[in-house]
């Protein structure tokens, strides 16, 4: 159906239904907006509440399962706000922008097509003001006309009135005659126009326009069923990575091991301390015995001389032994004395010792793995380089290799370190060595040598890489064309520090004093060490070169009569 036909007499209808439409458009975008906000406040609220929860820093006990499952309900939480201020951006772009400028261009529109109507209804409305204008005058000429005419008919029938009297009563009426069919004339011209616009305002002009507003309103309505669609598209968009969030959360809490936890309870806290013996009988009897055997005195001096002994050794009667207090089972309930942290972790008891010493190591060994990356990419782009000197200079990269190098010795020593407070040896051909704390913690007897003893293994002393047995810092070449020390080298046999005892035997092979110099070098960098096993270097110092790094970043050599290990990245051949 047609609002321009069907509706052609309710204008003021149809003007009061578009505005309402208009308010109804303008009332859902309110309602979005408002949706937006409060998706916008949820998400700020959730990731303050996850802010809240999070720790502030980092927790020893984050390895449980329980508080893993809990990290990572937490960061999927984190994932679903993010979706939730996706779902207000979308509402605010997709809706609720779109949504006010469709009422601004909705307003323009409807106030055009009643601005025609009305415009359309003006001209109607002059062409009627027109017509009652050409009717009265034609009624005024008519009752002028019918005035003269009388007049001409009586004064005619009068014989007293002269002859140019009645002549001129019939030339008036005449003139009026001719005006009343000049005004007739126009009338009817007019009549007819009037007829002809109202039939166009009515059939044509104005139900177009109705019908202009009525596709306006048709659009109004498609258009609010797509904003709809849109409210809803913004929700479901997000829902499926919302439903991974959470079913990431459910497989996190499928996740949660007791048995698991229970035994990283005992793994973190476990001393590998053993409980404590039993408590021998005192035989007081024996004990009485003994001292009258032993002094040959009197019964009462006997007697008297057991009692002194007894209250000398802390608890030789009842009285006694219930002075003497005990700290729980073997004083483990006694609150702990805080202990100063020492490089070793000695502080600690003996599994927790171990446990710190080998995630120290791991740190040390993962940044050398780092450097050595780092080194063997400088050492590509060197060789590219040197195959085309157009892309760049090698020896702009000897400086950060040498820099490099310095590095991974620093961290070998410090790897050693800790190797030594672990137990490994590295004279020897194995990877630990059973050391006091690790056999505390087995919950044995600790009968091993200590490490302060020759046995044990001094700290700086070289050890392969057990990461990468063969990446060492080659030594260093001069300007004579041969390599740098940042070149790569072959890949070494089985370091020769793993195939030697020790360093303090006199039936070392590696430190014969006939054995003859290679070559000399000069240290670049000063090396200071306490290690026996090393021979500390100033920068500058001219050494003899008793045999080359094989792979494991250390070099032998002499200076005099004295031998030992230094870093091969410290060295310049001569």
């Amino acid at each position: 159906m047609s609002w321009g036909t069907e509706l052609w007499d309710q204008y003021t209808r149809l003007e009061k239904h578009t505005q309402s439409g208009i308010d109804a458009v303008d009332k859902y975008t309110h309602f979005v907006r408002e949706r937006q906000k409060i998706e916008t406040e949820y998400a700020a609220a959730l990731k303050k509440l996850i802010k809240g929860y999070s720790p502030k820093k980092r927790d020893e006990e984050t390895d449980f399962t329980t508080k893993t499952c809990f990290g990572k309900l937490l960061e999927e939480m984190t994932g679903i706000a993010n979706q939730h201020e996706l779902i207000a951006d979308s509402l605010s772009q997709n809706v609720v922008k779109e949504l006010q400028s469709y009422i601004r261009e909705l307003k323009e529109e409807r106030n055009k097509h009643f601005q025609d109507a009305k415009h359309e209804e003006k001209l109607l409305n002059a062409s009627i003001k027109k017509l009652d204008q050409t009717k009265d005058a034609y009624r005024s000429a008519y009752n002028e006309y019918v005035k003269s005419k009388n007049q001409f008919h009586k004064v005619d029938q009068d014989v007293n009135q002269t002859k140019a009297q009645v002549e001129k009563c019939r030339r008036t009426m005449e003139g009026r005659n001719k005006a009343r069919e000049d005004c007739k004339n126009e009338y009817i011209l007019q009549l007819q126009q009037t007829n002809k616009d109202q039939r166009d305002y009515y059939s044509t002009k104005l139900p177009a326009v109705f019908q202009r507003i009525q596709e306006m309103d048709e659009k109004r309505i498609n258009k609010l069923g797509e904003y709809f669609k849109k409210y809803a598209q913004s929700h479901k968009d997000v829902l499926p990575l919302i439903g991974k969030c959470l079913d990431t959360i459910e497989q996190a809490g499928g996740s949660v091991d007791a048995t698991q936890d229970s035994n990283k309870v005992v793994e973190r806290h476990k001393t590998g301390l053993t409980p404590p013996d039993d408590y021998e009988m005192m035989d007081l009897e024996n004990e009485l015995q003994s001292n009258q055997v032993g002094n040959n005195q009197t019964d009462n001096a006997s007697i008297t001389s057991s009692e002194g002994s007894v209250k000398a050794n802390g608890g030789g009667t009842i009285t006694g032994r219930a002075k003497t207090k005990r700290g729980g089972f073997g004083g483990i309930f006694k609150a702990k004395e805080e202990v100063k942290p020492k490089d070793d972790f000695s502080h600690l008891p003996p599994s927790q010792q171990r446990r710190e010493l080998q995630k120290k190591i791991d740190e040390i060994q993962a940044q050398i793995d780092q450097e050595m990356k780092a080194k063997d990419a400088l050492t590509k782009m060197r060789d590219v380089y040197a195959k085309n000197t157009q892309l760049g200079d090698p020896n702009s990269t000897d400086k950060e290799l040498s820099a490099i190098g310095k590095k991974l010795d620093n961290l070998r020593l410090e790897l050693q370190k800790y190797q030594k407070f672990m137990g490994y040896s590295p004279y020897r051909n194995n990877s630990c060595q059973s050391s006091g704390f690790v056999d505390q913690a087995d919950g044995k007897p600790n009968v091993s040598t200590p490490q302060g003893t020759p046995h044990g293994t001094p700290h700086g002393t070289p050890v392969p890489d057990r990461a990468h047995p063969s990446e060492a810092s080659p030594m260093r070449e001069g300007s004579n064309g041969t390599s740098t020390g940042s070149e790569e080298h072959e890949q070494s046999s089985p370091s020769r520090l793993q195939q030697d005892q020790s360093f303090d035997g006199d039936d070392d092979p590696d430190f014969d004093e006939d054995v003859q110099a290679l070559y000399q070098a000069k240290a670049i960098y000063a090396f200071e060490t306490a290690d026996p096993n090393l021979l500390g270097l100033g920068e500058g110092e001219v050494i003899d070169v008793l045999e080359e790094d094989d792979g494991d970043g250390w070099t032998r050599v002499r200076r005099g009569n004295e031998e030992g290990y230094v870093p091969t990245s410290y060295l310049l051949k001569t």
